[in-house]
């Protein structure tokens, strides 16, 4: 089994939170850090929340505050699909918390990080790629030091802010094409993928049942997939579980297939800003001669992933109960 020592880099979020989670659940990761960002909500709030999540799961982790704008984007903080809080929930909730993030700044964190763990560190973005841009502005080689960058953003098909933009790519889509441009190892999983992976009812009901009572954990995710049926229907077996895929596939690779393809962010100023511009055309492979910066994510074995992520969920409700 390949270990992964790894810097989640987030929004927190419900899935941002699932993500975590898989990540503290599994034996092959190992959490450096956590950074925050805006994005699902301010950066004080995502900052809370990140703080929240290490705290009621009693995760031995440092949580480092972030970039509280984007680079040159400006945006209101949607509250549609994770609340004003950015995790609001059901019933349940997690407690509040008097720990604090460290006083390091998250993008000098993610640079001593990896400056002190050459080639060891993969950064998982779940979010606005902020942090990572600042980074690099701040130290061009360290792109070259990075294990890789697995993320969660972007889209090879549709948008959801936009009919061309993901929500995390849109939110920065300045930063984004920095780190598309750096050279370092990317693999993404866009909305062209996080739409096969979805937490079905059955998935929650098997995490309630696990831990009758109050379910802190049940209720987060069943106040997530609640906002995506308003909008999408009622109908839905489920709700994409979008941020934990960057996790699941440092876990176990073989439940995605990956293609290495050309990759660009649009930043114009037009209904195109914050496209991921995936090129999928086929090719002479003899003569093809295009930049293949990015892994890009095509399909899920769906059944595995949602099997994987309701173990790490189970097992965090255990935990929570524990820490109670």
């Amino acid at each position: 089994m390949t270990k992964h020592r790894i810097i989640i880099d987030c929004d927190p979020g419900h899935d941002d939170m699932a993500a975590i989670l898989l990540a503290a659940w599994h034996e092959a990761i190992t959490i450096e850090a956590i950074t925050t960002v805006c994005g699902n909500a301010s950066v004080d709030n995502t900052t809370n929340n990140a703080l929240r999540i290490v705290d009621a799961f009693g995760l031995d982790v440092p949580v480092y505050r972030g970039a509280e704008l984007p680079l040159l984007n400006r945006y209101e903080f949607p509250a549609e699909f994770h609340g004003p809080s950015g995790l609001d929930s059901s019933r349940a909730d997690l407690a509040q918390t008097s720990r604090k993030a460290e006083a390091m700044h998250a993008v000098q964190a993610i640079i001593e990080l990896v400056d002190a763990n050459p080639g060891e560190i993969s950064v998982v973005v779940v979010g606005p790629m902020t942090n990572l841009a600042l980074a690099f502005g701040l130290r061009p080689d360290l792109a070259g030091k990075i294990k890789q960058i697995v993320f969660m953003g972007g889209s090879a098909t549709e948008g959801n802010i936009t009919p061309a933009a993901e929500f995390n790519i849109w939110a920065d889509a300045h930063a984004a094409r920095m780190v598309f441009r750096s050279g370092v190892k990317l693999v993404m999983f866009g909305l062209n993928l996080t739409h096969q992976t979805l937490l079905r009812r059955q998935d929650i009901a098997a995490v309630r049942a696990a831990h009758p009572g109050e379910n802190a954990v049940a209720d987060i995710m069943d106040f997530y997939c609640g906002t995506y049926y308003r909008f999408a229907g009622a109908d839905k077996p489920g709700a994409p579980l979008h941020d934990p895929c960057a996790i699941a596939y440092l876990i176990d690779p073989s439940l995605f297939e990956v293609r290495q393809l050309p990759g660009e962010v649009i930043v114009g100023d037009d209904e195109s800003y914050g496209q991921t511009l995936i090129d999928i055309r086929p090719q002479d492979l003899a003569h093809d001669t295009r930049n293949k910066n990015v892994g890009v994510a095509m399909t899920a074995d769906a059944e595995r992933f949602a099997t994987l992520v309701t173990q790490a969920l189970v097992w965090a409700a255990g935990r929570l109960s524990a820490q109670s």
